[in-house]
């Protein structure tokens, strides 16, 4: 077990494990299914983590539902974005981008309407910095050269 996470997933797997199929494929379903709602929450409320219970939606399906795993994989709005960081461990520039402008206009409209409290505006930046620092540090698709 991790010390940087408290759940011992191995025997969380294991009991999971031992229930009938139709069961497990339910509970595997279940999360599944809430950990996209999860996730569709986080692309609307800056801070909110996404790709993780995106990524985690993704898990649970591929052990419940191939048509739902398909879905979430071909899905319009976080499909390709779930792809590549699935496959290729990648962010798009764009979504960063899009990503640090959302997260930076609500934070700088949260410390305006927190200005009477600078510790939670200086907790709010350090948040986003540190957010910032993170979006940063993933890699990006390199560019392919164009050919004159």
């Amino acid at each position: 077990m991790s010390q940087d996470c408290p759940i011992d997933h191995d025997a969380a797997e294991r009991t999971v494990d031992r229930l009938p199929s139709p069961i497990r494929r339910g509970v595997y379903f279940s999360v599944g299914a809430t950990s996209v709602g999860l996730g569709v929450i986080g692309i609307l409320v800056p801070l909110w983590p996404t790709t993780c219970f995106l990524l985690l939606a993704g898990w649970c399906f591929a052990r419940s539902s191939p048509r739902a795993e398909r879905w979430l994989h071909e899905n319009r709005l976080f499909g390709k974005y779930l792809r590549d960081y699935r496959e290729r461990g990648i962010i798009s520039s764009s979504v960063r981008h899009r990503s640090l402008a959302v997260l930076w206009i609500c934070i700088g409209i949260s410390a305006i309407l927190l200005m009477n409290r600078l510790w939670a505006v200086a907790i709010l930046l350090f948040v986003a910095l540190a957010v910032t620092v993170h979006l940063y540090s993933l890699p990006t698709e390199a560019r392919v050269p164009t050919s004159d």
